[in-house]
């Protein structure tokens, strides 16, 4: 497009460095004789402008305030209101610049009309929920995965029950519950399977890990869904229960458990799985290591008085 720029110096220089902004020619009646892309997609008009009154396509031009260069040339600042054939509105600012044959207006700042607010709104509220949906992808992928871990560090690698660092953190939570609960008390009951090392010796170590695989199976089929069963190392295992002082729990669950140890059959193993149980209450005030002590001394005694049997002091 060749604008009449009647070789003015100001105007080329002006025109070059705003060229990237909507900027349009009128004749001295306010005709609209040249335009850029820039301008056409302000308006969103695809129709000629060509010859028509910038009044009637555009709106009145007000003008806010005026700069003379020299006695002939001056740069005015204008706005003006668009309304769209939608009836959506574009606000208009700019620079008018005048001289014998043409009007130059170079629009400076505009605002965008509500449609496309609406419409870069929604594109943004999209991307805003394709944002929040990979968030709360990546948030799932990592709760997963802070899981999974949490279950390594807390877990007996053979035989999937809680470790040895597991069952400690909830024996201490548990007695810190019951100091809110004077008439809960809690159990704790060791058990160690009997002569474990000829297993091991006879069979082999494999079939040593299925035999505390199998043992372990037991003991997590018979107590309750509460209770906390850990492997506190080699053949020795722990369980700490909820019980009251006037129940036989504590009794009656470790019978159960020495009882089904006869059920435990492992294919071409003729050696029979049995187990000492040695059980006591918590006594308030006392620390972990003195009621695990007494637990433990517990399932000595009744591995020296024969074992297979169970101890409850």
């Amino acid at each position: 497009m060749n604008l009449n720029l009647n070789n003015n110096e100001i105007l080329l220089e002006y025109l070059i460095n705003k060229t990237n902004m909507p900027f349009i020619t009128l004749t001295k009646e306010l005709k609209i004789n040249e335009y850029n892309n820039a301008f056409e997609e302000l308006l969103g008009s695809p129709e000629d402008l060509s010859n028509k009154l910038f009044e009637e396509i555009v709106g009145k031009i007000n003008i806010t305030s005026e700069k003379m260069f020299d006695e002939n040339h001056s740069i005015k600042e204008i706005n003006c209101i668009y309304r769209s054939k939608s009836n959506s509105t574009t606000h208009l600012q700019g620079s008018l610049i005048e001289n014998e044959d043409e009007v130059i207006i170079i629009f400076r700042n505009f605002l965008i009309d509500e449609s496309k607010i609406i419409r870069e709104m929604s594109k943004m509220n999209s991307e805003m929920s394709t944002l929040a949906r990979e968030l709360t992808k990546k948030n799932n992928q990592l709760k997963n995965a802070n899981e999974k871990i949490t279950k390594l560090i807390n877990t007996d690698f053979l035989t999937g029950v809680a470790n040895r660092k597991y069952f400690f953190e909830r024996l201490k939570e548990m007695i810190s519950f019951k100091k809110r609960e004077p008439s809960m008390s809690i159990g704790v009951i060791f058990t160690d399977i009997d002569f474990f090392k000829k297993f091991n010796d006879t069979y082999g170590h494999d079939i040593g890990d299925v035999v505390l695989i199998k043992f372990t199976e037991m003991l997590g089929q018979n107590i309750r869904q509460e209770d906390v069963l850990a492997r506190i190392g080699g053949e020795e295992f722990c369980i700490v229960v909820q019980c009251t002082p006037k129940e036989n729990y504590l009794f009656d669950i470790s019978e159960k458990l020495r009882k089904s140890c006869g059920n435990i059959a492992i294919e071409g193993v003729d050696i029979k799985v049995t187990a000492s149980f040695g059980a006591t209450l918590y006594r308030d005030g006392e620390d972990i290591d003195t009621l695990m002590k007494r637990a433990d001394s517990n399932m000595y005694m009744a591995k020296k008085n024969g074992r297979n049997q169970v101890v409850v002091i």
